[in-house]
């Protein structure tokens, strides 16, 4: 109870096609429609909700990833840890840059999505958590850390 034993090892590919997550992953109800690569965190109410960098620090703490497209009060994947490409919804990142909790949605050119950025928040009251790297221009390794600075 409480481990388990395999002996086959785990594959996690670093080099997903488009709109494809590799890695640990859970299924949460989402409490608003959220698209693929957008930031989560876990409202009391048990659902997953936009995480913002210049909120109440109640929605900063981005702990997962939206891994498909889910509407409001439905059941979808989430990425706790892993690689997740989005060539639609995410901006063109530098290689190796680190990755942040967004404080202002992205326009991709079609609508406004809530994925990392890669310029840390710098405004008074805003929040600063890294929440992973850029694997390549379009792919995201996430890996959110737990610690968060707000900006005085």
């Amino acid at each position: 109870a409480g481990s388990v034993i395999t002996a086959k090892n785990i594959q996690i590919e670093s080099a997903p096609a488009d709109t494809v997550y590799s890695g640990i992953t859970a299924n949460f109800v989402a409490g608003e429609a959220l698209e693929v690569g957008e930031c989560a965190y876990l409202k009391s109410d048990g659902k997953m909700w936009k995480a913002v960098a210049d909120s109440a620090a109640a929605t900063t703490r981005c702990v997962a990833m939206c891994c498909v497209d889910t509407i409001a009060d439905a059941s979808g994947p989430f990425l706790l840890q892993g690689f997740l490409r989005a060539d639609t919804n995410f901006p063109t990142w530098t290689v190796g840059g680190a990755l942040y909790t967004p404080e202002a949605e992205y326009n991709n050119g079609d609508h406004t999505v809530n994925v990392p950025e890669q310029t840390a928040p710098a405004d008074s009251g805003d929040f600063v958590q890294v929440i992973g790297f850029a694997m390549d221009a379009n792919t995201v390794y996430f890996d959110p850390g737990s610690t968060i600075v707000e900006i005085a």
